[in-house]
């Protein structure tokens, strides 16, 4: 139907308006979204068919409160941060180059964002960038619902991951070996991680376990995004994460930061069958010097295999290495052996990642001969963790 002419008179200053308040100006101090940011942005990923998952989604919750969230559709971090006044914002923004822009910026001033149709323009000071944006009402996020959560001290989960996972694999056809076994009881928490050469486990006490058992295997992807946002938690602040599990999702309750991922499907070895019977002999050695003459070994080792061979007395351990360019590394270092002298390979890396694990100065390894794996324990403070390395040809 046609407006008389009068009405479209009438009409046309007010379309002028709406169209310029749909302009969005939010400013706040920068370092308010970087710091969250950095911890958000890891999971974004631009594909192809589905352009807006290269962005971070900005969507205002009143007060002032915007949330922050980026996903890949496997795993997804949100952060309900306090940016500065309260406007009404649904936009998505090219994550990484927003969070670059951010961090180039000089100082630690205020920052503009202004919002428009399908632009956002950052400015700073002298510094200005238009950057493209997409509709916050596309962007898959869901809210989450209220579950049964099981809490745990964040230092614990911080240490039981670093602990365990440098032992998972990497794009394993086995895909359940590609994330980190997490097994929950009433009293206890239990993280395994390998790759078929080799397992980390770490074991902590839980005062409010779940009532009944509970066993899921995280993602790598997951794992990796969890130590960032722990390693950045405020200790003095907070002290608990809460965790819950349903049949394909886990969700980290973390000071304001949500991390959702779902979880690998399959079913994960029995680890408890790795641990042998038997190992006889024991080895105590000073950590700091076995780690040293190992990093001396490793620049002389093949690069493809990074072997060591042991060669085990009651007071010396030797260390040989060589390459295919028969250039060849040997050391000595003290230690305490009470077992039968034999020698032994393995890859020096995977002693070496044991070895940072571990905090007390003193190493106990646990052989039995050439053939089987070696056994190392630590006992830290609020954590028991074991670890087997078979051996290698060297």
């Amino acid at each position: 139907m046609r407006l008389p002419q009068t009405q479209n008179k009438i009409l046309t200053p007010l379309i002028i308006k709406i169209i310029y308040t749909h302009n969005m100006i939010i400013k706040f101090n920068k370092e308010k979204l970087v710091e969250p940011l950095k911890n958000v942005v890891g999971v974004s990923e631009k594909k192809q068919t589905m352009p807006i998952l290269g962005n971070v989604l900005l969507r205002s919750l009143g007060g002032g409160r915007v949330l922050l969230v980026a996903s890949d559709l496997e795993v997804e971090i949100s952060a309900d941060i306090q940016l500065g006044e309260d406007v009404e914002l649904n936009h998505t923004v090219p994550a990484k180059k927003l969070l670059d822009i951010l961090r180039s910026l000089p100082g630690s001033g205020d920052v503009t964002m202004d919002f428009s149709d399908s632009k956002v323009t950052v400015k700073s000071g002298k510094s200005r960038f238009t950057l493209a944006t997409l509709d916050g009402q596309d962007f898959p996020y869901t809210e989450i619902k209220e579950s049964t959560t099981t809490p745990i001290e964040i230092s614990t989960l911080e240490e039981m991951i670093n602990q365990t996972s440098f032992s998972m694999a990497v794009q394993d056809a086995r895909h359940f070996l590609n994330g980190l076994f997490v097994e929950m009881t009433p009293d206890k928490i239990t993280a395994v991680a390998t790759d078929g050469h080799r397992l980390a486990l770490c074991t902590s006490a839980l005062t409010k376990g779940p009532s009944e058992s509970i066993s899921c295997i995280i993602p790598r992807k997951c794992i990796t995004e969890l130590r960032k946002i722990l390693g950045g938690v405020d200790r003095n602040k907070l002290k608990l994460a809460d965790v819950s599990v349903s049949n394909k999702e886990i969700l980290f309750n973390i000071d304001n930061f949500l991390v959702k991922s779902k979880l690998i499907e399959g079913n994960y070895p029995d680890y408890k069958k790795v641990f042998p019977d038997s190992l006889p002999h024991k080895l105590n050695t000073d950590k700091n010097e076995f780690k040293a003459g190992l990093q001396r070994m490793a620049i002389l080792s093949n690069d493809q295999f990074k072997g060591v061979k042991l060669s085990l007395d009651s007071t010396s351990l030797k260390l040989t290495t060589n390459n295919p360019s028969q250039e060849e590394g040997e050391d000595s270092i003290s230690c305490q052996y009470d077992g039968d002298n034999f020698d032994v390979g393995f890859n020096l890396t995977y002693l070496l990642e044991v070895i940072d694990a571990i905090k007390s100065d003193n190493l106990e390894i646990q052989l039995n001969n050439s053939d089987s794996g070696c056994l190392i324990t630590s006992n830290n403070s609020g954590t028991d963790s074991k670890y087997i390395i078979m051996p290698m040809r060297v």
